[in-house]
């Protein structure tokens, strides 16, 4: 799970920490589907294999070797047809939660944002008996570690979360690269992030090619969708350390919302052109509903 692409902020949190009694009983009444679809099979042999399910899809005309037990014999008596059942086999697929922990994430609530977000999805896959992972990037891997399942795993997750800081800069393309070797299983992927650094395209990219289910969460600040009107002020990059003198006054205000609505329009060309879906919360809203919305909409 969480290593050092974090860093400490005091010590582990706990599950009470992050994500308030209310906001628990809210989470305990919904349920994140962690089950993918696999292409429609006929089914010549029913699996025993734990964690997964059959649905039934189509027909097919039945052929010579099919097993018995799959021709659908009412369908049979009323067209005397012999008709093969397909169907679907359902997948456990790990919950991947992959959230970023550079330094543009400290800015207006964004990190904090992120992080209860994560406790939230990871309670979510916690109560459906399901694996989950968190795992924190920035210009580099942190140590990684396989999803598990079960309260320890819920404890160990949230005390990880509570000591992730914001620091260095984003490498979507070279982290995630990484991060897709060293984890093959299909599973669904949120990334969370202000998605305010380039190369987030090829990053998606790269997961996707891995063949995995993935969620683009977009978190941005008050002050990222409308940056106050302060007269003369100094820029810094966060994530740079370099600044610059400028005049933020009406006429910059609105160039930079046409910039920051060209970048975000860039995100979801991406996004559609890569089988991704896109989700967009504020920082200042609550990560609880947030987790809420992914797990009604979200359906890959």
């Amino acid at each position: 799970m969480g290593g050092p692409a974090g860093g400490a902020t005091g010590g582990p949190a706990t599950i009470g920490e992050l994500l308030t009694p209310a906001e628990l009983l809210v989470l305990s009444r919904a349920r994140l589907l962690l089950r993918r679809p696999r292409l429609p099979f006929p089914g010549a042999h029913l699996s025993r294999r734990a964690g997964t399910s059959l649905e039934f899809a189509d027909h097919r005309p039945y052929q010579p070797g099919d097993d018995l037990r799959l021709v659908d014999w009412a369908l049979y008596a009323r067209h005397r047809k012999l008709m093969t059942k397909v169907f679907s086999r359902e997948v456990e697929a790990p919950l991947y939660l992959l959230v970023d922990v550079s330094r543009s994430m400290e800015l207006g609530g964004k990190f904090s944002f992120a992080v209860r977000l994560c406790a939230a999805l990871c309670f979510l896959a916690f109560r459906g008996g399901d694996r989950f992972g968190v795992y924190p990037f920035r210009d580099q891997p942190g140590v990684w570690g396989k999803p598990r399942r079960g309260r320890i795993a819920l404890a160990r997750t949230f005390s990880e979360l509570g000591r992730l800081i914001p620091q260095g800069k984003t490498n979507f393309s070279a982290t995630f690269s990484r991060w897709a070797e060293k984890f093959r299983e299909p599973g669904m992927c949120v990334v969370a992030s202000d998605f305010l650094a380039p190369g987030f395209q090829e990053g998606l990219a790269i997961l996707r090619h891995a063949r995995h289910a993935v969620a683009a969460v977009q978190i941005l600040a008050p002050e990222d969708l409308t940056p106050p009107v302060l007269g003369e002020i100094r820029l810094l990059d966060v994530e740079e350390g370099r600044g610059r003198p400028m005049v933020v006054g009406r006429a910059a205000q609105r160039a930079y919302q046409e910039a920051l609505h060209r970048w975000n329009k860039s995100l979801a060309e991406a996004c559609r052109e890569l089988g991704v879906a896109q989700f967009l919360f504020a920082a200042d809203s609550s990560p609880v509903q947030a987790a809420l919305v992914l797990a009604r909409r979200w359906r890959p």
